[in-house]
């Protein structure tokens, strides 16, 4: 249970405690009930030793003669139930006198038998409670042993239909606390839960914050929440801050450096000229490719969206202006495009889309088509071109820092590379395919709103 829900664990946790208390609930009040019912059987067992006891006569004679009937017609019917003897104390003889309820048959009641109420076997296997004492009579020579005892059956049903009633009311209150139970934690959990969409929407970069009212017991984890995502937002400020900084202070050298090699060369020395163009180039290459880590580092900040309709458009735009004039068409095509929203920031969106549109603008022929969609909570951005695409070796290899299929076409070769670090760092991917317009069609996927 590891994965398991905490709303799962104190449910279980409250039904397995429910459960076992009205278990042994039913149980002690059912052991209650039977004693409660044998105590009442007891009492009117003494009540009916002491009638049998006011009863008995010695005759002149000296035989023992029992006078009257019992009070309880039970005693005179056969195996009512309802039974008493009288026989010698101490001695295994049959009995002087018995109920006309036993007729033939006779109590087996021990010698150790100490007053109490006792269970004893009675006539046909019939399970009896039986009082059993010795008494003296005036002018009767013998102690005698006087067994009153009546059938436990009556027992037996009383408490059946007791426990009958008791599982039908234990079963309702069972039914009750669960339901309360259920109730207790749901509502116990709903702070934790509210935070949970909180969680959910800063992720979603619908809020930077969580914020609202919470229990004493979740407040101090909801300051801790934002203290670390106020911490982090400016930590990676300052992390690209000082990344552009640097970047900056490193133009001016390099232009130096530029302009220099642009000397060599008026000067008759290409070869120290290129060499130093080259080395120039590659230290440009290096800090754009590490600005561009730099912000991918910051990508999954919480609380960004970005409309892509707008971006797309804005792109087309620029891009029609700078290759329209030879011919290229770029075509826009947004499916349901107020739901088109990606979670996260607008210039990296910008970076990933504009470097696939821009690739596609220098390989195209004439016809560009941008489409975007979401499709099971992902954003998915195409862009296809007519131009020679590439095969799947190339495909595969495009993705690689500084990697160019063509020294002629202007470039630093990161554009590709660039795109696919900053997919992956949002949870996302870059898919190169042939296109159906003959070329190259570049796919995005990344999270969605």
């Amino acid at each position: 249970m590891s994965r398991a829900s905490l709303q799962r664990r104190l449910f279980v946790g409250a039904l397995a405690w429910i459960v076992v208390a009205l278990v042994v609930t039913g149980l002690v009040l059912s052991l209650l009930f039977r004693e409660h019912i044998e105590r009442e059987l007891a009492r009117r067992l003494d009540a009916d030793f002491l009638q049998v006891v006011s009863q008995l006569s010695v005759a002149y004679d000296g035989s023992l003669t029992h006078q009257r009937q019992m009070s309880d017609p039970l005693y005179e019917r056969v195996f009512s139930g309802r039974y008493w003897q009288i026989e010698a104390a101490n001695e295994a003889s049959a009995p002087l006198l018995r109920s006309r309820s036993l007729w033939e048959q006779r109590l087996r009641v021990g010698d150790s038998h100490d007053g109490n109420a006792q269970p004893i076997p009675g006539p046909r296997g019939t399970p009896l409670l039986a009082v059993s004492r010795q008494i003296t009579l005036p002018r009767y020579s013998r102690p005698l042993r006087l067994t009153v005892a009546a059938s436990l059956r009556s027992v037996d049903t009383a408490v059946s239909e007791f426990r009958r009633i008791l599982m039908i009311a234990l079963g309702l209150l069972a039914i009750g606390l669960i339901a309360a139970a259920a109730l207790q934690v749901t509502l116990g959990l709903q702070p934790l839960r509210r935070l949970r969409r909180e969680l959910g929407a800063i992720r979603g970069a619908l809020i930077t914050r969580v914020s609202g009212e919470y229990p004493g017991e979740v407040a101090p984890l909801v300051a801790d929440l934002n203290t670390v995502l106020a911490d982090n937002d400016a930590l990676i400020e300052r992390a690209r801050h000082q990344a552009g900084n640097l970047a900056h202070a490193l133009k001016t050298p390099l232009s130096v450096m530029a302009n220099e090699a642009d000397r060599l060369k008026r000067d008759g020395d290409r070869a120290r000229a290129q060499r130093l163009q080259r080395e120039v180039a590659s230290m440009q290459r290096q800090i754009d490719w590490h600005l561009a880590r730099t912000r991918i580092a910051g990508t999954r900040r919480a609380g960004r969206a970005t409309a892509v309709e707008p971006v797309l458009a804005r792109l087309a735009r620029t891009l029609q202006r700078l290759y329209g004039e030879s011919g290229r068409i770029i075509d826009v095509a947004c499916d349901d495009e107020p739901a088109l929203r990606f979670a996260g920031e607008a210039q990296d969106l910008e970076q990933m889309v504009g470097n696939l549109m821009e690739n596609a603008c220098k390989w195209s022929r004439g016809i560009i088509e941008v489409g975007a969609r979401v499709e099971d909570r992902r954003l998915l951005i195409s862009v296809d071109d007519d131009g020679p695409g590439l095969t799947g070796d190339q495909r595969t290899a495009a993705v690689v820092r500084g990697q160019r299929f063509d020294q002629a076409t202007p470039g630093s070769g990161l554009g590709l590379a660039i795109v696919n670090d900053l997919a992956l760092a949002y949870d996302g991917r870059l898919v190169l395919a042939s296109s159906a317009l003959g070329g190259l069609s570049a796919q995005l996927v990344l999270p969605a709103l």
